[in-house]
């Protein structure tokens, strides 16, 4: 559990501060802690964009897994074949989704 720890500074103090951190790609507290410790600073990756249509796709696909979960925890009867098939096709359109978004492992 983290605890909190307050520091009276000017707005002056502050706001250079908040920008150095912001130019480094930190929160202010990552920065004062990393001062204070004297570990170097990590900045944080950019999350990579995201194209709208496989985030579309992958809660398409969630929403199927849902509903086998609901049908299975409410023990209702669905058929083995039945869910194998649904279950084989999630499992195809994921791997078609993994090719088409897949980075090259050297791109890191």
């Amino acid at each position: 559990m983290s605890e909190r720890i307050e520091l009276r500074v000017s707005a002056e103090e502050k706001a250079q501060w908040q920008a150095i951190a912001a130019s480094r790609g930190v929160s202010l507290s990552e920065l004062i802690r990393a001062a204070l410790s004297g570990q170097r600073l990590r900045p944080r990756r950019a999350a990579p964009r995201v194209d709208p249509d496989l985030v579309r796709e992958l809660a398409r696909i969630g929403n199927n897994l849902n509903q086998l979960a609901r049908a299975a925890n409410r023990r209702s009867p669905v058929e083995t074949v039945s869910l194998l098939v649904r279950l084989i096709k999630i499992d195809r359109e994921l791997a078609v989704l993994r090719a088409a978004h897949e980075r090259p492992r050297d791109a890191d």
